[in-house]
């Protein structure tokens, strides 16, 4: 008995899909599509967290822009001092009502700076912090 407790922690935490006991441990419990058009390795985990959750509640999102040089974060418009040059923010679109999505997005104890940009479409988050404009 004891042999197949521990066979099956194991398993489970390899994330091996388990017949009946997969939700148990958290594992196959929902998915999520989020599609990089930039880099992904830049990305800090807590806000993949936040951005897998954003995709199971809201469905596919669009990751726009990560990591920006200063060139291109001037030319953007972005901050002098923005998180995007420190790898640490995220510009995404997920479809949505805007004011649910950033209502989400308040909720998450990740986030710390976020926005909705209308006249785009995408919304920020990043690891600085609370904040918003």
């Amino acid at each position: 008995m004891r042999k197949t407790v521990y066979s099956v922690l194991i398993v489970a935490m390899a994330g091996l899909p388990l017949s009946g006991c997969a939700n148990f441990f958290g594992i196959g419990s929902y998915s999520s599509k989020v599609n990089y058009h930039d880099t992904k390795w830049c990305v800090p985990r807590k806000l993949k967290r936040v951005l897998n959750r954003v995709s199971h509640r809201y469905g596919t999102v669009t990751v726009h822009s990560t990591k920006r040089w200063w060139l291109e974060n001037w030319r953007k418009g972005g901050a002098r001092d923005s998180y995007h040059l420190r790898c640490q923010a995220v510009d995404f679109s997920v479809r949505g009502n805007p004011e649910s999505v950033l209502a989400f997005l308040r909720a998450q104890r990740e986030v710390g700076g976020y926005s909705y940009y209308k006249r785009t479409g995408h919304y920020h988050i990043d690891t600085g912090p609370r904040r918003t404009w």
